[in-house]
């Protein structure tokens, strides 16, 4: 059975504001990183849930697509590996100093991830503008 993107999406998004409000920092930074990767995988066309694809996939398929697209700099390509490292110490930080320490300081990080969503949502419609019905959308909130 196909997901229904809008919903995930739209139930990720409303979670991860409820996630910062109630500074569960951690939850907003990986809910923003699977939402990242819901971009990805729409713009790629790639949103069949048994695809094997991995975020360094997908950012070598963005960063593939950017080049067929003509566009001189691979704009977000490093911004989005730089996340996906980060995203990858997070986890290991949660098993080496648990959750509190690692939640305690997130916070920056956090809200940095939601810019960059947001950020990436407006460069993306360049590409693709129906992205946001798939409901991918810039929050005031934000």
């Amino acid at each position: 059975m196909k997901p229904n993107i809008n919903l995930i999406v739209a139930d990720n998004e409303s979670v991860v504001q409820s996630a910062l409000i109630s500074n569960n920092y951690v939850q907003a930074f990986l809910l923003v990183h699977s939402l990242i990767e819901s971009l990805l995988r729409a713009l790629l066309n790639k949103l069949d849930p048994n695809s094997e694809l991995c975020f360094s996939d997908l950012i070598k398929g963005y960063e593939a697509r950017l080049a067929e697209e003509y566009y001189p700099s691979p704009t977000f390509v490093e911004e989005l590996t730089e996340f996906n490292r980060r995203r990858n110490r997070v986890i290991h930080r949660l098993w080496r100093n648990g959750f509190t320490h690692t939640n305690n300081n997130l916070k920056d990080a956090a809200e940095a991830a939601v810019h960059l969503y947001s950020l990436f949502i407006e460069w993306l419609q360049i590409f693709d503008d129906d992205l946001e019905n798939l409901g991918f959308r810039l929050s005031d909130e934000q």
